[in-house]
């Protein structure tokens, strides 16, 4: 709609430019405005987490017109004026396309486009469906059956409690950080006079198409891609309804299960189409997690033989300045106490942004919250090295972790990409506190974290 508004502010001030129109308007032609009207939605359909939603707008329009009788001479300027017109125009547009793809928000588009991967997604179920057979052989909370009707009842109870902004139903179904979300929208629609109803028309129809059967009940994860058509508005108290602004009735969504507490598969992350599409081409990892994570524990054990008391007092044993070479210090102290080897600190940055990853890729599920929703995946740790030490009791140090992998910010309410791409890996660097505590089988725990 803008740019047809600005197509006919072009047209019109081409033709007002040119003599024969000018001629025509002062000599009786005829000329009027009529008034034109549009409407347009906003609103997101949250990543990790929320349903659809829109915000109400309202439109406007505009569009002349005149005739005239054009008269020989004066004539030659207007194919000219047309022309740079066209090219300005086109120019336009590609610098809009340019900013749209850069900008872009992470919400289903269309329908067409995000069912474009339906295909993808039933190889990869299948795949993914033999794979979680296994493990059920083993281990009973991962019958697919079970899974696949566990993943209905959380889709279909989310979307009800979520219209009737039933606070306390969402808090039993949704992890801690990602009902942290969801409650956040909720009292942005309230503030507004607003309520988000969702209905599910038909469906809703899942396909298991991730799973990690990691070390530890409450680490174990399953994803599925879940589509359903729905109806999806937003009712105002002082107007009518808004339908969501990227039109779709049938969006694709993936949803990420994990065990809570009691070993009840809750929801820990709801990521929309263009986003979530990364679990159909990742890695399967059903054996992967216990081995590394093996050979996590048998780091620690080995430096927990070597652990020194009060280790405080070792930092004064290096014959390294701690302001200006933190990091040889660290290993000259790894031979005192083993619980100061690079290998450990590894293991403490690893199990950290691992647990980034399955909290909605946030960084809520810690003290630090940040601005916009910080999202990482797919990290693999290139080195960690020992910037300063921070604090001596307790010992915390600041360390400098160089990974690769998948980051972005999106702002937590339109789902736009602010910052990073989606879709690509690249270099990161991280700045980790690390602070020991002597009573832990893990040695050192993340107390703070930052992108640079």
């Amino acid at each position: 709609m803008r740019a047809r508004r600005w197509i006919s502010v072009v047209a019109g001030v081409v033709a007002l430019s040119s003599p024969t129109v000018a001629h025509a308007r002062g000599g009786g032609g005829s000329h009027g405005f009529h008034g034109g009207g549009s409407s347009h939605s906003g609103g997101s359909h949250g990543s990790s987490g929320g349903f659809g939603h829109g915000i109400g707008g309202f439109g406007h329009g505009f569009g002349f017109g005149f005739g005239s009788g054009f008269g020989a001479g004066g004539g030659g300027l207007l194919p000219l004026l047309v022309l740079v017109a066209v090219v300005l125009l086109i120019l336009w547009l590609r610098s809009r396309r340019r900013k749209a793809a850069q900008t872009a928000g992470l919400n289903t588009v269309s329908d067409r486009t995000a069912h474009r991967s339906d295909t993808q997604a039933r190889e990869r179920a299948a795949q993914v469906g033999a794979r979680v057979d296994a493990i059920a052989d083993t281990d009973a909370t991962f019958d697919r059956a079970a899974l696949e009707r566990r993943a209905v009842w959380l889709y279909t109870t989310a979307q009800r409690a979520w219209t009737a902004r039933d606070h306390a139903t969402l808090q039993q179904i949704l992890s801690p950080v990602l009902y942290g979300k969801w409650a956040d929208e909720l009292r942005d629609y309230e503030s507004r006079g607003e309520v988000n109803v969702v209905e599910i028309l038909s469906g809703p129809v899942v396909e298991l198409v991730d799973v990690a059967n990691r070390a530890g009940e409450v680490n174990d994860t399953v994803t599925f891609r879940i589509t359903a058509t729905l109806n999806d508005v937003v009712r105002r108290t002082w107007g009518g309804d808004s339908l969501r602004k990227d039109g779709s009735t049938s969006p694709v969504e993936y949803w990420t299960l994990r065990k809570n507490p009691v070993g009840e598969w809750i929801v820990s992350s709801v990521e929309q189409a263009a986003e979530g599409a990364h679990h159909l081409t990742s890695a399967i990892e059903t054996d992967g997690w216990d081995q590394k994570e093996v050979a996590r524990e048998a780091v620690l054990e080995v430096a927990g033989r070597s652990a020194a008391r009060g280790a405080g007092d070792l930092l004064s044993l290096t014959n390294i300045s701690w302001s200006t070479d933190a990091d040889a210090a660290v290993g000259d102290l790894s031979v005192l106490d083993g619980r100061f080897d690079r290998s450990v600190l590894e293991v403490a940055v690893e199990r950290f942004l691992e647990e980034w990853v399955m909290n909605d890729g946030s960084l809520d599920f810690t003290s630090v919250r940040t601005a916009h929703r910080t999202v990482m995946r797919d990290a693999v740790i290139t080195s960690v090295k020992v910037h300063s030490l921070v604090s001596r009791d307790p010992i915390v140090f600041r360390v400098t972790v160089d990974a690769e992998g998948v980051y972005y910010e999106v702002d937590r309410r339109t789902e736009q990409v602010l910052r990073g791409d989606a879709r690509k890996r690249r270099p990161l660097t991280f700045a980790f506190g690390l602070r020991l505590d002597d009573t832990s089988a893990g040695a050192w725990s993340v107390v703070a974290a930052h992108a640079e």
